[in-house]
C-alpha cells in the first residue's frame, strides 16, 4: 500500500523551500507532489521515497503532516483511458476524494495519484477490471 503525506503549509514564500531542505538533508526524494493553495494557507500532498521516515522527520521539526493511503494506478498514456479510470470508479460508486499525475512516464504509460474514501473497495474494483496498481516499492522509485 502507497502512501503520500498531506502537509499543512503557510502561503509565504520560502515555506515550499523549508520543506524541501528538511526532507533533502535526510535523503528524502520526492517523487511526485500537489500544492493546493487557499488564502493564507495551503496543502501540499508528495510521494516520497520513504514516506514513513518523511512523516516523524517532519513532525520533529514542528511541521503539521498527515499521511494518507493512496492508490497509484498505471492507465495507457492515450485519449480515453483517464475516462475510463473515472468511469470504473464512479459506476461503482467510489468518490474521488483528489487526482494528479505524476510527471514521468512509466513502461509508455502515465501513473495517476488517486485518494478515494472507500480505499478497499476501489482498489478491489481496479483490480477486478484490470486496472493495475503499481506497488510500493514501484512507486517510490519513480
Amino acid at each position: 500500500m502507497a502512501h503520500q503525506l498531506s502537509i499543512f503549509v503557510e502561503n509565504k514564500p520560502g515555506k515550499f523551500e523549508k520543506i524541501t531542505k528538511i526532507l533533502g538533508e535526510k535523503d528524502l526524494n520526492i517523487r511526485g507532489f500537489s500544492v493546493a493553495s487557499s488564502g493564507d494557507f495551503g496543502v501540499l500532498k508528495i510521494i516520497v521515497n520513504n514516506p514513513e521516515k518523511a512523516f516523524e522527520i517532519l513532525k520533529e521539526n514542528n511541521i503539521t503532516v498527515s499521511i494518507r493511503n493512496i492508490l497509484a494506478v498505471q492507465i495507457d498514456d492515450n485519449s480515453g483511458s483517464l475516462h475510463n479510470l473515472l468511469n470504473i470508479l464512479s459506476t461503482n460508486n467510489i468518490n474521488l476524494e483528489d487526482c494528479y499525475g505524476i510527471s514521468v512516464a512509466y513502461n509508455k504509460s502515465a501513473v495517476i495519484i488517486i485518494e478515494v474514501e472507500k480505499y478497499p473497495e476501489a482498489e478491489k474494483i481496479l483490480l477486478a477490471n484490470n486496472i493495475r496498481i503499481l506497488n510500493d516499492s514501484e512507486i517510490y522509485s519513480l
